[in-house]
């Protein structure tokens, strides 16, 4: 693992998903001239930052495989800059953001990961579209919509559209990366909806830190 030196000391947060993280601390060693991520849960320290994730999970920290460059953030929110920032130039060749070729690669990308497990996922004429299942009952529903290799998205809780307010990530027309849609993907994946009934007979989810009412 390349990073500059000046970095001792600079903790950086690793998301399994986006409301869970554990934190790791850049490490130095003058000597060795080598750079290390010391596991602040575990009190153990790596040579690379995907050894660090695969232990975490085989720890039972969490289900499935993720992406260094994708899942861990300079600061404790998972729309920071990644560590892929702050790599040596040198190691950009093996960290850079996958590009987007076109909606194939998302579908494929999706259906070949096991923390996806148990996602439909089917084309329509605009993009993709993800379905997303409780009890054999379909819960959420994702659209990628793509036009002029321009990405958006929305997001539907029981067919009521989410507003862009609740969102961690913009929703409008945009160039996007492969590696941000799966962000994206993974955002919907892990909302948990609470059912609930408020005082003036609304019914509310609560999903995330977030509040959506529907009138």
């Amino acid at each position: 693992m390349r990073i500059r030196p000046d970095l001792k000391g600079k903790t950086v947060y690793f998301y399994p998903t986006l409301n869970r993280y554990f934190e790791g601390v850049l490490i130095y060693e003058t000597k060795e001239k080598k750079a290390y991520i010391y596991s602040v849960k575990d009190d153990h320290k790596f040579n690379t930052f995907s050894k660090w994730i695969n232990y975490l999970g085989s720890r039972g920290s969490f289900k499935g495989r993720r992406s260094a460059t994708a899942t861990i953030f300079l600061e404790a929110n998972p729309t920071s800059l990644s560590i892929a920032s702050i790599l040596s130039t040198s190691n950009l060749s093996y960290w850079k953001t996958t590009s987007l070729t076109n909606i194939t690669d998302i579908q494929k990308r999706v259906l070949s990961e096991e923390e996806f497990a148990g996602i439909a996922v089917q084309k329509i004429r605009e993009g993709l579209e993800f379905h997303f299942f409780k009890e054999e009952k379909l819960e959420k529903k994702l659209l990628i919509l793509t036009k002029s290799e321009l990405y958006s998205y929305e997001v539907y809780i029981f067919d009521q559209m989410v507003k862009e307010k609740y969102h961690p990530f913009p929703t409008k027309k945009m160039d996007r990366t492969l590696n941000e849609i799966i962000d994206i993907v993974r955002y919907v994946f892990s909302i948990r909806i609470c059912y609930g009934q408020s005082t003036t007979g609304n019914l509310f989810f609560f999903f995330n830190l977030y509040l959506l009412l529907i009138i």
